[in-house]
């Protein structure tokens, strides 16, 4: 009778021990992916750019586009434009962000910051 419980037991934990290794062998699957993510986070953050454009016609678009599609944050200046040519281009930009989930804000009168989705900005430039 003792060998039948012996058996039964050892049966029992053997599987026990099998669920135990699978399990953590899942978390650590787990951990690791984190960690891959949060030091992709990182290396994403180090190689950040912020290019400072001042666009002299709706042409200039694409390059400021191709900008943020590389995920660079980009100041944009539009003092120079004609009054129909920057609210085009600001039309096209606010539409490039909306496609990559950017953000951007009116840092003054003609100065606009556009980042990528990555690249948060703490705080606001209260209007005149």
């Amino acid at each position: 009778m003792s060998e039948l419980f012996g058996k039964i037991k050892k049966a029992l934990t053997e599987t026990e021990e099998i669920e135990n290794e699978e399990v953590e062998e899942v978390f650590e699957e787990k951990v690791s992916e984190y960690e891959q993510a949060q030091n992709e986070k990182v290396k994403r953050v180090s190689n950040a750019k912020m290019m400072v454009k001042e666009p002299r016609s709706f042409d200039d678009s694409t390059e400021i586009a191709n900008c943020l599609l590389a995920n660079k944050a980009c100041v944009v200046n539009i003092h120079r434009l004609q009054e129909a040519s920057a609210i085009r281009l600001l039309d096209f930009l606010a539409g490039v962000i909306y496609a990559i989930k950017g953000e951007y804000q009116r840092i003054d009168r003609n100065v606009f910051l556009f980042t990528p989705h990555d690249m948060p900005v703490d705080g606001r430039v209260e209007g005149e």
